[in-house]
Formats: structure tokens, C-alpha cells, sequence
């Protein structure tokens, strides 16, 4: 199968390990300072330590985990929007080629009668190999797109959940939990 087919970019994982990882500590931090802002569970101590908690302090502490959930969501945002550029930069440039093979095949339709009275020789036999090649191209194209017709029709509504997942909703929670911080301060 074609590594650039349109189906199997919309099926890839969008993001490096980078976004993942800044992605995950996004939701982390997130679950953390919605927990906070939605419970009121703020430790008043940490025993191992020794440290003892005042009102100040926690409302320190509410600052320092509302500008953790923003760190990571302007870096999360900052990757998220390179990968997916990245992925519909592929995209788009294994559409653009089934495009070229549809525009080549047809450009090369009927060269038969013309290509071999007007161009003689070694070039009318590139000319010629070239419109079988463009043929082949868009057959085998073809015939792969029925052969596989049930799995690219679900590649892009699944493309979508999946960029909604990888892309959205980490942006949504964490937007919603700086909200509620923001609040709380």
C-alpha cells in the first residue's frame, strides 16, 4: 500500500513525543487544579516533610498551579499547532498526488494517432511509454480506492475524533481548569 495515501495520514499518529508528553502534563496539571477548584482539597501539611500550610500559602499554591496549567498549555498549544501543521501538511500533499496522477492519466488519454505522427522517434516513445505509465498510475489508484472503500470511509471521521482527542480537548480542559483557578485566586 501507498505509505502517502490520504486514509492512512488521517489514521497516523498527529503527534511526536514532545506533544505527547507536553500533552500529558497539560491534562496532569489540569486534573490537579480541577480537583482543587472544584473540591477545596488544598493540603494544609505535607508530614514528610515538615511543611506546614497557612491561608497564604494556599492561595500561593493555587497561583503556582493555575501558572503550571498555563505553562503547559502554551507549550502544548505551541507543539499541538506545529504536528498539525505537519500532519495536514502530508495530507494535503497525498491528495495533491492522486490529483497529479488523475490530471497526468487524462492529460495522456488518447496519444495513440497524434504522438506518433507528430513526434517522432525516441520522444514519441517517451511520450508513449509516459501514457501507459499515467494509465497504470490511475488504475492501480483506482482500483486500490474501491478495494479499500470501507476503510477510507471511515479514515476521516475517525481523523477527526482522533485530532479531537489529541488536539482539542487537552486545549478545552486545560482552558476550563485556568478558568476555574483564575476564579478561585
Amino acid at each position: 500500500m501507498d505509505p502517502t495515501s490520504s486514509a492512512e495520514i488521517r489514521l497516523q499518529d498527529p503527534l511526536t513525543g514532545t506533544t505527547r508528553h507536553m500533552r500529558s502534563s497539560l491534562l496532569a496539571s489540569s486534573v490537579l487544579g480541577l480537583i482543587i477548584a472544584k473540591t477545596g482539597l488544598i493540603p494544609s501539611r505535607i508530614g514528610d516533610l515538615g511543611i506546614e500550610f497557612t491561608a497564604d500559602h494556599r492561595a500561593s499554591l493555587i497561583i503556582i498551579v493555575l501558572f503550571t496549567v498555563l505553562y503547559f498549555f502554551v507549550a502544548f498549544l505551541v507543539y499541538a499547532l506545529s504536528d498539525f501543521s505537519r500532519w495536514q501538511l502530508s495530507l494535503r500533499a497525498s491528495l495533491l498526488r492522486k490529483k497529479a496522477i488523475e490530471n497526468r492519466a487524462a492529460l495522456y488519454k488518447e496519444p495513440g494517432l497524434q504522438a506518433e505522427t507528430e513526434i517522432p522517434g525516441a520522444q514519441g516513445m517517451a511520450l508513449r511509454q509516459e501514457a501507459a505509465r499515467a494509465r497504470l498510475d490511475k488504475t492501480l489508484d483506482e482500483a486500490k480506492e474501491n478495494y479499500l472503500w470501507p476503510y477510507w470511509q471511515m479514515a476521516t471521521p475517525l481523523g477527526w475524533v482522533r485530532a479531537f482527542l489529541e488536539f482539542a480537548f487537552p486545549l478545552a480542559f486545560g482552558i476550563y481548569t485556568i478558568y476555574l483557578l483564575v476564579k478561585l485566586v
